[in-house]
């Protein structure tokens, strides 16, 4: 499943995000700051518009990948972030900072 990770997503994360949440990601959305740990997965990096400067370019990108995704691997995500995940009806793993 397409999975938006967001943060210092380790392999112990996507241990978890199995074993808690269902998540078993074949492919990686990003916003280009997050990287998954190592794997021969595929990484899409969808940048922030450059038209959309600032939080609503950040509020749009978050929209944007979640959109195109089936699960999120959040760390330390925004509260935004969540919000768009859980109205895109994604399976969420979560943990804060």
């Amino acid at each position: 499943m397409k999975t938006v990770i967001y943060g210092p997503v380790t392999e112990e994360h996507l241990a978890l995000a199995e074993l808690m949440s269902g998540i078993t990601p074949t492919s990686y959305l990003s916003n280009g700051s997050s990287i998954p740990p190592a794997s021969d997965r595929e990484v899409c990096v969808i940048p922030q518009c450059p038209k959309v400067p600032g939080e609503a370019g950040e509020r749009q990108n978050h929209w944007r990948l979640c959109i195109q995704a089936d699960a999120a691997i959040l760390i330390g995500a925004p509260e935004h972030l969540v919000y768009a995940a859980t109205q895109s009806g994604l399976l969420l793993f979560e943990v804060e900072r």
